[in-house]
């Protein structure tokens, strides 16, 4: 695998991040949706060349989603309300809490030491929220969002030959990933795939589907990574 081979893989992982990352974050709109169009062929495409089985049932059901296998002539607006209900009784309504803290502490709630935690990793890796964006910092948006970051970085180092920096930020990575995004993410996922059968779309268990497989192998492919 060249130099320009391995910097494009992780700049394909930040992208994958952050599709996931604007899935959960807020209901459609019609800036996101173009974003999940334009992006739906590029998720398709590693997931169909990935041995996961959580990631290929995901994008195989990307073509329902969009009802049509040509992504970019999707129509997006007949679908963006129902998606919109979907959106608000799986998360809104707090149906599935989308902070890492009701998962890891005993007492499930919101500001707690998972919260405490990622701020460090945020602040020792120079990440922080958008000016005027108030969403709490271990929300899974702005972890997904974290993790782009640091892919394209990665990307960044190996062009300019920087390949001890590269490897310090992969362990960063690996170091989030068993700290906390693998300690609740997968579950987050299990619930939204759960409610497939209640919602008006199947866009999000499609979308679960995928993170909760792209989350399972890309830990494992920086793990080999850094062997």
């Amino acid at each position: 695998m060249d130099v320009i081979e391995l910097a494009n893989i992780h700049k394909g992982r930040n992208v994958a991040f952050n599709v996931f990352s604007k899935v959960f974050l807020d209901v459609p709109s019609p800036e996101t949706d173009k974003f999940f169009v334009d992006t739906a062929k590029h998720i398709e495409s590693i997931a169909m060349a990935s041995c996961n089985s959580d990631f290929q049932n995901g994008a195989g059901l990307l073509k329902t989603v969009y009802g049509t296998a040509d992504y970019q002539n999707a129509d997006m607006e007949s679908t963006r309300l129902a998606r919109s209900r979907d959106f608000t009784r799986l998360f809104a309504l707090n149906t599935i809490p989308l902070y890492e803290s009701v998962y890891t502490s005993p007492e499930k709630l919101l500001k707690q030491d998972a919260w405490s935690e990622v701020k460090v990793f945020y602040y020792s890796n120079f990440f922080k929220r958008i000016d005027g964006d108030k969403t709490i910092e271990d929300h899974i948006s702005l972890e997904l969002q974290f993790m782009g970051l640091l892919s394209k970085n990665i990307a960044e180092c190996i062009e300019t030959e920087k390949f001890e920096a590269a490897e310090t930020i992969m362990t960063t990575q690996i170091d989030f990933y068993k700290s906390h995004m693998l300690r609740w993410a997968p579950e987050l996922c299990t619930k939204v795939i759960a409610e497939a059968e209640t919602l008006n779309t199947l866009f999000y268990p499609a979308y679960a589907y995928m993170m909760r497989g792209f989350l399972e192998e890309d830990s494992a492919f920086l793990a080999e990574m850094m062997e």
